[in-house]
Formats: C-alpha cells, sequence, structure tokens
C-alpha cells in the first residue's frame, strides 16, 4: 500500500523539499556529519534521489517506480528492489543510508540486517516518535505519507541497529522547528 502512495504522490514528495529547503539543507548537514567519508554508498529507500545526490551516494533502491524515476533525473544509479532482499554481494558498501525510510517499512528489522549484509556501516535517520515533531507527524492524517507510517523513538532506532547486530558509533540531533527533530545513527 505504501507503494503505490509513494508512486501516486512522487511529485507532491519531491516538491516538500522545495518548499522547506532551509530544512533539507539542516538534515543533509546533519547526515553528512555523521556518514563521515566515504567511497561507495547505497540509499535505501531512495525516493526522489534528493539525499543521494547531495551527499555523493551513486546508488540507491527503492519500489515505487515514479520515485526512481526522479532519482534517475537526479544522476542516481536506481534499482528497483524491496530494502530486505538488495541484489548486491556482501559487503560492496561503504555506506548504507536510511534518510527517513524506516518509519516506511514494513520489517525494519529485516532490512537493517540487509543492509549489514551489503555495507561496512550503516546511517540510520529520522524524526523521532518521541520529539515534538515526531508528535505532530503523527497526528497528520492528511498526509498519505505520515498516515501510514511508523515514527521509532532514538532508543527504538538504537536497538533495532544493535539487535541486527551493528554496534553504534555516533548519535547526533538537527533543530527543525523544536529541538531534536531529526536523529541520525552512524553503526558498524
Amino acid at each position: 500500500m505504501i507503494v503505490e502512495i509513494f508512486d501516486r504522490f512522487a511529485e507532491r514528495y519531491d516538491s516538500w523539499y522545495d518548499r522547506n529547503r532551509e530544512w533539507f539543507l539542516k538534515e543533509v548537514e546533519l547526515i553528512r556529519r555523521v556518514a563521515g567519508k566515504f567511497e561507495l554508498g547505497l540509499e535505501v529507500g531512495v525516493g526522489t534521489g534528493r539525499f543521494a545526490r547531495e551527499l555523493g551516494i551513486r546508488y540507491g533502491v527503492d519500489l515505487a517506480d515514479a520515485m526512481l524515476k526522479l532519482a534517475k533525473s537526479r544522476g542516481i544509479e536506481v534499482i528497483k528492489a524491496d530494502a530486505k532482499n538488495l541484489p548486491f554481494k556482501d559487503k560492496s558498501f561503504d555506506l548504507v543510508l536510511f534518510a527517513f525510510t524506516l518509519c516506511f517499512l514494513d520489517d525494519p528489522f529485516k532490512a537493517l540486517k540487509e543492509a549489514r549484509r551489503v555495507g561496512k556501516s550503516i546511517v540510520v535517520c529520522g524524526v523521532p516518535a518521541d520529539s515534538k515533531l515526531g508528535e505532530e507527524y503523527s497526528q497528520r492524517k492528511d498526509s498519505p505519507f505520515y498516515a501510514n507510517a511508523k515514527l521509532y523513538s532514538s532508543d527504538e532506532i538504537v536497538k533495532m541497529l544493535e539487535s541486527a547486530g551493528f554496534k553504534i558509533e555516533r548519535v547526533e540531533f538537527a533543530d527543525l522547528k523544536y529541538g531534536k527533530d531529526v536523529v541520525c545513527i552512524r553503526a558498524r
């Protein structure tokens, strides 16, 4: 169901980044800081490719065709694939990024385990469920995206990563509207 929503509303989703450019740039800076240097990156749930392009991530996977088309137009090498079954060899990537993706996955734990298989490190970013912005987003039933999202607290994301076999290296937040609105976690 969520794939159809992203296919149907791809342009609407993408235009949010134009309308909220200041937030987007703060998110990019947070991811850049937390991710550090890497050679070859993969974004799982690449969406329209905005983060991948800004961060120099070459590959992106998604299930929504309309999103993949936009990401491809931004120069990302896109592959239609499920986060739970990535078509890559073990340890193919220096970095696997989940930028605001975990909340839309039907089985985030399996996706994280698969990311551990294909990547040497991972960065997971999202709006924490226990933040004021997370509470606001959770009540947005008018949004086709967040009405279908399951937000997680920072602690829940850390626990998921640790259960998937990762060791947490760094946790940082960015302020967009209220304070600690976005979290990014790097793990190996």
